[in-house]
């Protein structure tokens, strides 16, 4: 019975090809989108998932004044493991934060992706080697691993068995440094621990080496703990033994209370860290549902707009026999036969381009296109199209009576009538917000692009980790060569700085005194070229102070805050103002204009500026940036790399550097990605509207032929009948175009207000959208209209 109902199903699709196409071709728009989306969404929350412990690890952080840091003495975790029965691993990492991490094998890489974790984190990130166990004997203590590709570049094949560890120079050959390596790292799953090369060995505390870097804290607990007591306890601990140690003495956090961030929300959407990703992670989730609703919307009316071709059919079904029912049941097989064949059109075209859409990704796609959630998603899309798309065409059609359908009579009412309307009126309305939210979205990437960013990263080069290979005195080696630098013509301005704009590295906050007073600022340790360097105005005082002087005032600390921390603290004139903080007393001697170093998601925050190491030895100024004179881009590089030969360390060992514009714009990578998901779907919507005009104004036509036969009969004009057949649609358009206003506001000026600095919705955005959907409109309906009113209507007359 089902075979025959199927065959039946193939044979009418068969029969009314034009239309088939058209709901493929509809429906594969609409699954399109739904699977391209999904397997993005499926990537981006498979983070960690497949670690079976997965719901019991956590992200140990401070929280303090409304701010979040997971960032924490490298002691505290072995604290943590000792002193709490609940905990079953504790472990930290920290990255290498001073650009390429260089290593000199077979050939010279600045390995882009390092970090150092110890045995308590390799065993919460089931961190496991391919090339044999972990730790091969009881002995070894550390255990470095890298990336089977990298390995391949630096090791001759023979030795990638890794059967005794190979010591590999770093940094420099000058140095005389050697990292052991031990073997590959394993082949894992999406983690937050993925790096290229990952140093796995016991971290020594800052009590015991003098250690002075922050790590990322990470712990297990046992299964069944309670998460809030175990929260208590260990900010008991942080209070008792960390907070007062001098690690932790200057900064904004040393008052701070513990949190515990789970291993689900790292990924997306960290306490200390933007939650855009999450974000993006539900619009493009949302857009693509949406995206198929409206195809089956779409495909609705045209089943509706074809069913008068089918009205003796269904008669002739209903007088021999057959149930409501069975009707029904046809009608949604049909419905599911073209939904599957759909969707199964939209996984080969998106298998068959998978590597064209990597670019988008940043991944391969294929990966996750045939997983089992895949598979299980797009079978429950499937059905639910179907439910959505078949149920109400197959209601209406088999409620039909038969002397009705053998008469042609398809009409269905007044209400059914304005379903169909109201299903219109929702693909326009989506239109005008898709359309609208592609300007906002392209306004706002364009305000952040062009409007002025405090600073000036035009013409700078950024020559990543330059630093650690000459001595950090204020008057030592690394400032000999900025001083030689600076006279090259092809050079204006040579600074460096704790904190580079566009690397991503936030500040620290920093506690500061004034008045009496305590107030947190961002702190970053620059040189005396920094403002020039970068353009940064000042406001008032000056800036610019002498290198001899900071270095023959050696009981003098000079600072300068920008115009937020001067009105954070009341100070109008910077001239004799003394803040007191990190265990010295500055002198602000300017204050100087706020800027978006660190993006437009968030307001520039009161920061000090200093000139010295006062607030942290281990921030060190690795990165050296060159403001080169206009049109002397390679004039420049070539004057630093003929600086750099002079070098012990340059042997063997190329410049890193990058452009700081470039830099910065990665930034809003992730708005670029939305950017370009919108424009993708904005298509897919004003595409799928317009098919479902088309069907809709057939369909319309289709049950109105005969009254535009008695009109063309009687001497209406062809003008006159094609205004009587468009006026309908041009209200629906007009009415979904005014319903759409006030939503499409509402949902981007909710999406504008997680930038800190944004555009305001400008009236003509809207305008615009409905221009192109008014337009869109007239186009598709006309086409039908045209060829209702050309038509002969003896045709739609002679059975009368």
């Amino acid at each position: 019975m089902i075979l025959n109902e199927i065959k039946i199903a193939w044979r009418s699709l068969l029969k009314n090809k034009f239309f088939s196409l058209l709901n493929v071709f509809g429906l594969m728009l609409g699954f399109t989108g739904f699977i391209l989306s999904y397997q993005y969404i499926n990537r981006e929350t498979s983070y960690d998932k497949w670690n079976p412990n997965y719901d019991r690890i956590y992200q140990v952080g401070l929280t303090a004044n409304g701010g979040y840091s997971d960032l924490l003495p490298p002691s505290f975790a072995p604290l943590i493991k000792e002193r709490i029965p609940e905990i079953e691993l504790a472990g930290r990492k920290v990255n290498y934060n001073y650009g390429g991490y260089p290593m000199f094998g077979e050939s010279t890489v600045y390995v882009k992706n390092t970090a150092l974790i110890d045995s308590g984190a390799a065993k919460i990130f089931q961190i496991q080697s391919k090339t044999g166990p972990l730790y091969k004997t009881k002995e070894q203590v550390e255990a470095t691993l890298m990336k089977e590709n990298l390995a391949k570049v630096l090791f001759k094949e023979s030795d990638l068995k890794f059967d005794e560890p190979i010591p590999l120079p770093y940094l420099s050959k000058s140095m005389g440094l050697t990292e052991n390596i031990y073997g590959i790292l394993d082949d894992r799953k999406k983690s937050l621990i993925d790096y290229d090369l990952l140093m796995i060995r016991e971290t020594p505390s800052e009590l015991d080496s003098g250690n002075p870097f922050l790590f990322n804290t990470y712990i297990q607990v046992k299964e069944g703990s309670d998460i809030h007591s175990i929260t208590k306890k260990i900010d008991k601990l942080y209070q008792d033994e960390i907070a007062k140690r001098e690690i932790m003495a200057a900064s904004s956090f040393t008052h701070g209370s513990i949190y515990l961030d789970p291993l689900a929300n790292l990924h997306l959407r960290p306490k200390a860290a933007s939650a855009t990703p999450y974000l993006i992670i539900w619009i493009i989730g949302i857009l693509s549902l949406i995206i198929l609703v409206l195809a089956s919307a779409n495909f609705a009316n045209m089943i509706m707009a074809q069913a008068n071709q089918r009205v003796k059919e269904l008669a002739v079904k209903k007088i021999l026999g057959g149930s409501r029912w069975s009707l029904i049941r046809q009608q949604l097989l049909e419905v599911l036969l073209v939904t599957s064949i759909a969707a199964l059109l939209s996984l080969i075209l998106l298998i068959l381009t998978g590597n064209v859409l990597q670019k988008w990704f940043n991944d391969d796609l294929k990966e996750y296109l045939l997983t089992k959630t895949s598979i299980i998603q797009l079978v429950v899309v499937i059905v639910f199209t179907t439910l959505l798309s078949g149920i109400y065409p197959a209601i209406v059609l088999s409620g039909f009576k038969s002397v009705n359908l053998l008469k042609g009579e398809l009409t269905s009412g007044s209400k059914k009538s304005t379903f169909r309307n109201a299903l219109l009126t929702f693909q326009i309305i989506i239109a005008v917000i898709f359309i609208t939210g592609m300007i906002v979205v392209r306004q706002q990437l364009n305000f952040v692009q062009t409007t002025d960013k405090g600073f000036e990263p035009a013409q700078v080069i950024n020559f990543k980790g330059i630093g650690l290979y000459y001595d950090a005195k204020l008057d030592g080696t690394y400032q000999n060569l900025k001083v030689r630098l600076q006279l090259n013509p092809n050079i204006e301005s040579v600074s460096s700085a704790t904190n580079i704009p566009g690397e991503g590295e936030i500040p620290p906050k920093k506690q500061f005194s004034y008045s009496q007073r305590k107030f947190d600022l961002d702190h970053i340790g620059i040189d005396a070229g920094y403002f020039k360097t970068l353009g940064i105005s000042t406001v008032t005082g000056n800036s610019t102070i002498a290198v001899d002087k900071i270095v023959k005032d050696t009981s003098a600390h000079y600072a300068v805050i920008n115009e937020t921390a001067a009105k954070s603290l009341g100070i109008a004139q910077p001239l004799g103002t003394k803040i007191a903080g990190c265990d010295v007393t500055f002198e602000v001697i300017a204050i100087v204009k706020d800027s978006k170093a660190y993006g437009f998601e968030s307001l520039a925050q009161p920061a000090l500026y200093s000139f010295k190491d006062e607030c942290g030895p281990a921030r060190y100024q690795t990165t050296l940036m060159i403001k080169t004179a206009p049109g002397k881009v390679q004039e420049a590089i070539a004057a630093v790399t003929e600086e750099w030969k002079k070098n012990p360390s340059s042997e063997s060992l190329p410049l890193d550097y990058t452009f700081m514009d470039q830099q910065y714009a990665l930034l809003n990578q992730k708005q670029v990605q939305l950017q370009t998901a919108f424009n993708s779907f904005t298509l897919l919507s004003v595409i799928i509207a317009a098919l479902g005009l088309v069907s809709m104004s057939a369909y319309h036509i289709s049950v109105r032929k005969k009254e535009i036969g008695i009109r063309k009969v009687l001497g209406a004009s062809i003008k006159i009948i094609f205004l009587q057949l468009n006026r309908p649609f041009l209200r629906i358009c007009i009415l979904g175009s005014i319903m759409a206003v006030p939503m499409a506001y509402l949902v981007f000026d909710k999406w504008l207000n997680h930038f800190a600095y944004r555009i305001q919705i400008q009236w003509w955005y809207f305008l615009i959208a409905i221009f192109i959907v008014l337009s869109i409109t007239l186009l598709s309906i006309s086409l039908q209209s045209i060829k209702a009113t050309k038509a002969n209507p003896m045709e739609s007359l002679k059975d009368e």
